[in-house]
């Protein structure tokens, strides 16, 4: 059987391609094209040296575990050792899907001349066998990515935020909810809730007492009120047609969850009650605050 390098070589590198692009959807990474693209390639040139040069199972099965790391981490370059892991294991679980459904292509198609050499299916069948493969997992695994979407945790939602004022820190749980759209009336910067008892190490404790009379206007006695530039902020809910929370500027907050996001473009709004009757959480993060702005024409960090 006359084997054609080339066409071996164009093969793996449109699987690769579609792997890698599944993967990076599932993983919710950022997708560049010419990374992915010298990434298949990369995965494309070693199947053909792993069909040139003999090499014993073991060896194989160590070569290939290298090369998915290499292949992953040339395509989403992940910042951290677990971001790593995590974008390994679902390249894996893309790859067995796609090659699944490729296999099924396979056994009704039947052809002829297929060898298999140090792992490396090599044969006639076409290209489009290859590529409707893919696309038949690809569909498979964005079924069962909505499936578990549907079924997702409240856990899974949870991240975590540090606020950072007047030199002081404070790390907070908090939900990720996305139908917090909350944002301050005047500078229109997202407005993130977080209860009053969790602020007590930013805002002195007679203030997060006199909320209410702050709000009202009733309570003005203290000197430190005007250091705040505290902020009237409306709001609607079930239950609470016409709610005022009182709010103030952080220096800037660091939300933490698959990455960490930076944001110097919101306001916290004080909350006088719970969120969580469980405590699993006692801040509101809308969804607004972990995207990409450009403001000011200075773009926010997220890494």
């Amino acid at each position: 059987m006359t084997i054609y390098l080339d066409i071996v070589f164009f093969e793996n590198i449109a699987m690769n391609y579609l792997i890698l692009l599944a993967t990076a959807i599932l993983a919710k990474v950022k997708i560049k094209p010419a990374r992915i693209l010298l990434s298949s390639a990369f995965g494309g040139l070693y199947s053909i040296v792993s069909y040139l040069i003999p090499i014993s199972n073991f060896q194989n099965m160590l070569l290939k575990v290298l090369v998915s790391v290499l292949i992953v981490k040339i395509a989403f370059r992940p910042p951290k050792v677990k971001f790593l892991v995590k974008q390994i294991m679902l390249f894996y679980l893309v790859s067995f899907t796609f090659g699944g459904a490729a296999f099924m292509l396979l056994y009704f198609v039947n052809p002829k001349d297929i060898i298999s050499e140090n792992g490396i299916l090599i044969g006639t069948y076409p290209l489009k066998v290859t590529l409707i493969g893919g696309v038949i997992g690809s569909l498979v695994i964005v079924s069962v990515a909505i499936i578990i979407k549907d079924r997702i945790s409240k856990k899974a939602m949870l991240c975590e935020i540090e606020i950072f004022y007047n030199g002081k820190t404070e790390k907070i749980k908090s939900m990720i909810d996305t139908g917090n759209l909350l944002k301050e009336p005047i500078t229109k910067e997202d407005v993130i809730i977080v209860e009053k008892n969790s602020l007590k190490s930013l805002v002195d404790n007679d203030i997060l007492d006199n909320i209410e009379n702050i709000v009202s206007g009733k309570w003005l006695d203290s000197t430190d009120i005007y250091s705040y530039k505290f902020k009237i902020i409306p709001f609607s809910s079930l239950g609470n047609q016409n709610g005022i929370l009182l709010g103030f500027k952080p220096d800037y907050v660091r939300v933490i969850d698959e990455n960490e996001t930076i944001r110097n473009d919101t306001i916290i709004g004080i909350y006088d009650g719970k969120l969580s009757k469980s405590n699993l959480y006692s801040s509101l993060v809308g969804i607004n605050v972990l995207k990409e702005e450009e403001k000011d024409g200075k773009l926010l960090k997220k890494t």
